[in-house]
């Protein structure tokens, strides 16, 4: 079972074409935080670890074909890197799953203190 965890424009109320592709060819397991600070990179956000205690809100899939992870790695391109998370689910469990972390420099860009993308930078 591979578990990815997904804070921007593949989450479910994203209403893109990416998320929706994503949740029509996986299952969803749920919502959780991870560690980490999200940042508006143009119009996707962009996570990045935090030596603070700061969370990042997502959603968690299962994804069973195998064939969608370098599409997925294809999407994200360069500017991300995948990495293994411990997710807190909202229901009180934690899992391990992979999720893409951006790997340029966020000087100058506009941190969502949220944490949700879906919820603003407010």
């Amino acid at each position: 079972m591979s578990l990815l965890f997904v804070y921007g424009t593949l989450r479910r109320g994203a209403k893109t074409g990416w998320s929706e592709v994503l949740e029509e060819s996986s299952r969803f397991i749920g919502m959780g935080t991870v560690s980490g600070e999200l940042f508006l990179v143009r119009d996707y956000p962009g996570m990045i670890a935090s030596a603070m205690d700061r969370r990042v809100t997502g959603d968690v899939f299962r994804i069973d074909d195998a064939g969608l992870w370098s599409k997925l790695d294809e999407y994200e391109g360069d500017e991300f890197e995948r990495r293994m998370v411990l997710v807190h689910m909202t229901d009180g469990s934690k899992l391990e799953a992979c999720a893409y972390f951006y790997v340029r420099d966020t000087a100058g860009k506009t941190r969502i203190e949220s944490g949700d993308y879906l919820a603003g930078t407010a």
